[in-house]
């Protein structure tokens, strides 16, 4: 198993997600290139779900999945959790925002991150940005008039 920082920094093991995918195809007597003609998704992205090489899932492919095998999500996972974490299986991730003004990465052009810290990066938007570079501006026509 993984080993994560939690949001205080602690260490912590991480549960273990195993794909049931290939069980479940082969129950069918489908191949890969079936499955993905069935369902739209590649013949890699099936690979890569069914090996644990997959980074992530989006909804739209797990509803897919199920359809075209007609299981419930539950069947298509197995979760393993650590039996000395008080976490639970799974935990939502905080999609990051700006440290400033709180606008996540879908209502701004650009969301820069910095680095804070290891534990906790600074983000800044597009438009935090350019309100920081309107300051300086102004500051520096103020200094240049005093000076």
């Amino acid at each position: 198993m993984g080993i994560f920082q939690d949001q205080s920094g602690q260490e912590r093991s991480m549960s273990r997600i195993n794909c049931n995918l290939s069980a479940l195809r082969k129950q069918k007597n489908l191949r890969q290139t079936d499955l993905s003609r069935l369902t739209g998704i590649s013949q890699k992205a099936l690979s890569e779900l069914e090996t644990g090489k997959s980074k992530g899932v989006s909804f739209s492919t797990l509803a897919k999945l199920c359809d075209a095998l007609d299981v419930s999500i539950e069947h298509l996972f197995d979760i393993s959790p650590d039996q000395q974490s008080s976490l639970p299986a799974i935990m939502l991730i905080t999609k990051p925002s700006c440290s400033f003004c709180s606008k996540n990465e879908q209502e701004v052009e650009l969301l820069v991150v910095g680095k804070g810290s290891a534990r906790n990066p600074v983000y800044i938007c597009s438009e935090c940005i350019d309100r920081c570079n309107k300051l300086l501006e102004e500051d520096r026509k103020i200094r240049k008039v005093t000076v």
